[in-house]
């Protein structure tokens, strides 16, 4: 209809809705559709140690040889990763002992770490230099994981950055 204002005819635009609707649909059922969520990433039981001062440990070793009930910090595995200047892995510290970075010579010493009745470790606390990189990061969490499986105790594996003056 046309309107009358002032001496001047207007006309109001003709828009057809239904068109837009139906492109909108498409375009939602074609990403609904079409999406892919991108793949989880491995995931895995991770604990923190617990936050208490570490003292006296001799004493407490004797005393929980004793009673067979060893504090959490003699329980603990520490392990040290360093890297070289590209990010790859340099050098594996376990427990004081430096390891090399051959899948079976880690394996081996985690084995011999792990099945020792004299070290009861049932739980590790890995120090990663920062510019490790992701991929090797995981491939030493891997093997930890399978020495753990192999020992028959469950993976407890802590995380912290290794910072200057750390470790061995």
């Amino acid at each position: 209809m046309a309107r009358k204002r002032g001496g001047l005819e207007m006309d109001a635009p003709d828009v057809p809705v239904a068109p837009m609707l139906d492109m909108a649909f498409q375009l939602l059922t074609f990403f609904v559709l079409t999406y892919r969520p991108a793949p989880v990433e491995g995931q895995f039981m991770m604990n923190l140690l617990p936050p208490q001062p570490v003292t006296a440990e001799a004493a407490a070793a004797t005393e929980a040889a004793a009673t067979n009930d060893l504090p959490a910090t003699l329980r603990t595995l520490p392990v040290v990763l360093r890297a070289d200047d590209q990010g790859r892995l340099a050098q594996i510290n376990i427990a004081e002992f430096d390891v090399s970075d051959d899948p079976k010579a880690l394996a081996a010493e985690l084995d011999h770490q792990l099945l020792d009745p004299d070290a009861p470790f049932d739980q590790t606390l890995i120090k990663v230099d920062p510019n490790l990189r992701y991929s090797e990061l995981m491939t030493i969490i891997n093997a930890f994981t399978d020495a753990f499986i192999r020992a028959k105790k469950e993976p407890k594996l802590s995380f912290d950055e290794l910072r200057a003056g750390d470790g061995a």
